[in-house]
């Protein structure tokens, strides 16, 4: 990526790059070069082209992204493979002349700078490809990618642009998380009673049900721990706000029907907050709305489990989660934590779990909206794992199918 440039040094910046394109032997601008007539691919087709891909694996076409590394670093479509018609630098030159000295020149340049790499980026393309056809973006479906795709239809290749571009592809993004309808079924209850727990078994041996795990596509568990506990199962990182929505959207879409339906998923209750993210306003006012399953658990059970999420198995994450205690101070004040600081240090870390959850948590944790709809012990998390299972077949599954057996004969209501 760039760096910035002051006014002043974006002058001399100016004045050495006019001079040296002075050199260049600049190429006329041609219509039919630089916005040929291309075939574009609907939003709501490749939508639907992208949901196919995501649920069966069937790789329809090829989508490239055509913007610049630094672009597609920060924000690309995660099935598009990168293939830059101008880096980083040389955006940044045409840019810069396009704004402060001339848009025929900026154009003229940017022209030459693509027929330069015309062959190579041809030949990259076709290895890439592999017959298939193919999808272009740029930002806003401009100049860009209707270059590139009019550069490779020339050469033999079928090829779209995406109706948009990533700017139109975002909108379709925001339209759903921000006002879409949905249906959860929340699990709520206190700190360690087993929430995500439930979740991922759900995931992992209940597949029909849908699961929607909102902590783990945010990399973050809602505290002030809630990295640590992503990062000692080596899953995720925190991501910011468009990768978190991006990672939601991509999820909700392998779940959408023909119809445009989606289904009942099984969640966590959450604050509008997750660490640095905030719930989409669509999926905010379904958990609000929805009926909630609240989890119960025994002190010991949610020290146990607590000490699983955030020491691991080899007790290594201590010094995260001391660390982490400081961003407390300002909250509970520095002799509090000082003294968990000492616990820790001591090898208390049963001492300092109860004493947090007692103190921290559980005062911290507010009335809930609306009365459960279940109440569920979550002390043995399998058994509570089967009967989340079996609650939701019973309302939204096949009648004939049976949730229990995974773990052997378990109960399936209560």
């Amino acid at each position: 990526m760039m760096p910035e440039t002051k006014p002043c040094d974006q002058q001399e910046e100016l004045a050495l790059l006019c001079r040296r394109i002075q050199d260049l032997d600049l190429p006329e601008l041609r219509q039919d070069l630089i916005a040929p007539e291309v075939r574009d691919i609907s939003r709501k087709s490749f939508g639907e082209m992208l949901r196919r891909h995501l649920c069966h694996g069937n790789a329809d076409c090829l989508v490239l992204d055509v913007r610049s590394e630094s672009e597609y670093e920060k924000d690309a479509i995660p099935v598009a493979l990168s293939m830059p018609i101008l880096n980083d630098r040389e955006r940044h030159e045409v840019g810069l002349l396009y704004r402060r000295h001339n848009h025929r020149t900026a154009m003229r340049y940017a022209f030459y700078l693509a027929k330069e790499k015309e062959a190579l980026y041809v030949e990259r393309v076709r290895a890439l490809s592999q017959g298939r056809p193919l999808v272009l973006y740029c930002w806003r479906g401009g100049g860009r990618s209707r270059y590139a795709a009019g550069l490779l239809a020339r050469h033999g290749f079928s090829v779209m642009r995406l109706e948009g571009g990533h700017k139109g592809f975002r909108r379709g993004v925001y339209q759903l998380l921000y006002h879409g309808d949905f249906t959860l079924w929340p699990l709520s209850g206190a700190t360690g009673c087993g929430k995500s727990q439930v979740l991922e078994l759900l995931a992992a041996h209940f597949p029909h049900v849908p699961v929607l795990h909102l902590e783990a596509a945010a990399g973050h568990a809602a505290s002030v721990f809630g990295h640590i506990r992503f990062a000692e199962k080596g899953k995720s990182t925190v991501v910011d706000q468009q990768a978190f929505e991006m990672r939601l959207y991509l999820f909700l879409l392998a779940h959408r029907a023909e119809d445009g339906s989606f289904p009942v998923f099984v969640t966590e209750m959450e604050s509008r907050k997750i660490g640095p993210v905030q719930v989409p306003p669509a999926l905010f006012r379904a958990l609000e709305k929805g009926p909630h399953i609240r989890l119960e658990a025994s002190m010991e059970a949610r020290v146990a489990r607590l000490k699983r999420e955030y020491f691991g198995a080899d007790g290594g994450g201590v010094a995260a989660v001391r660390h982490a205690l400081g961003f407390l101070t300002r909250r509970l004040g520095g002799n509090r934590v000082r003294q968990w600081q000492a616990l820790l240090d001591q090898g208390e870390v049963d001492a300092f779990l109860k004493e947090i959850l007692e103190e921290y948590y559980d005062r911290g944790y507010g009335e809930e909206r609306s009365l459960p709809a279940k109440v569920l012990c979550s002390d043995d998390i399998l058994t509570t794992t089967e009967v989340v299972a079996g609650l939701w077949e019973k309302a939204y599954g096949d009648q004939g199918d049976s949730a229990g057996g995974v773990w052997g004969d378990s109960p399936l209501s209560v």
